[in-house]
């Protein structure tokens, strides 16, 4: 069993950015610490809530499980800027993430969080490691997440990844044409406290090996499932697969498709050459 520090509260954007700056001199290791954070009687950031339901559309009188991806960033960016973690936190690839929800939570919960190291895992183009966090009512399991990234060039590390359904739309149910501005990454930076400078402008993406600034992953994630937002209130599984970034400003189109009764699929394209930018799924 993972040693868990309790937290008084979560780390504000400054602090987490600073942590994670500093670790850019840590020389990557080939171990994973047992350790992680928890925090009791966790709620809603009822600024930060409302300000994510209104950017995307979301209904909020119950919580939409990817908002706890938000709410939760700085729990997760402490925790991989822990002195022990194995890998420098600046130039990490998010490369998916799996969340499934056990029961309905409303903004009037109080939670007890927890955040800790899952396994290290191989990768072709480095090694990727997992991040499992969990929100627990009366001491029972209601959220949690599985989010995996992915540190470069150091290989052979960790165990095999696990093999995801293929998820591919070929006749989808429901298109949207996304315009992206170029200030977007600061627009949702100010709701989700990711102030990531590859974000912003391209001048700080250009310094960690960006050609532009790209828009977070969450924001697509976000947009995407907003539609279906029925889906991410209850019992559920919801995965995502990060795929090439989508620079800023930029013209991309979603879709989705209602594979089953209980399974659907969705993803993010370039509007001209039709690669994806991320794929995923929610199964009820």
């Amino acid at each position: 069993m993972a040693q868990l520090f309790p937290l008084n509260s979560l780390p504000s954007s400054i602090e987490t950015l600073f942590r994670a700056s500093i670790t850019s001199i840590k020389k990557p290791g080939n171990t994973i610490p047992d350790k992680g954070y928890t925090i009791k009687n966790l709620a809603i950031d009822k600024k930060q809530y409302e300000g994510y339901c209104r950017m995307f559309g979301f209904d909020e009188s119950t919580v939409p499980s990817p908002y706890w991806y938000v709410r939760l960033f700085g729990l997760q960016s402490l925790l991989m800027a822990h002195p022990d973690a194995p890998f420098p936190l600046p130039g990490m690839v998010h490369l998916s993430c799996e969340i499934k929800q056990f029961n309905t939570i409303y903004p009037s919960d109080r939670l007890d969080a927890t955040c800790q190291f899952g396994r290290l895992i191989q990768h072709d183009k480095g090694t990727a490691i997992e991040i499992i966090t969990t929100l627990t009512r009366n001491d029972k399991i209601v959220w949690q997440q599985k989010n995996i990234n992915l540190y470069l060039g150091k290989k052979g590390i960790g165990e095999a990844a696990e093999e995801k359904p293929a998820i591919d739309i070929t006749t989808p149910d429901n298109i949207y044409p996304w315009s992206l501005a170029t200030h977007l990454g600061l627009e949702y930076a100010k709701v989700s406290g990711d102030f990531n400078p590859i974000h912003l402008h391209t001048l700080g993406a250009k310094l960690l090996g960006f050609p532009k600034h790209l828009i977070h992953g969450w924001y697509s994630l976000s947009r995407a499932v907003a539609p279906i937002q029925s889906a991410t209130k209850g019992i559920h599984e919801l995965y995502v697969s990060f795929k090439k970034p989508l620079f800023l400003p930029g013209k991309v189109i979603s879709r989705i498709q209602n594979v089953n009764d209980n399974t659907t699929f969705f993803d993010v394209i370039n509007e001209k050459e039709a690669y994806p930018h991320l794929k995923g799924y929610i199964k009820q």
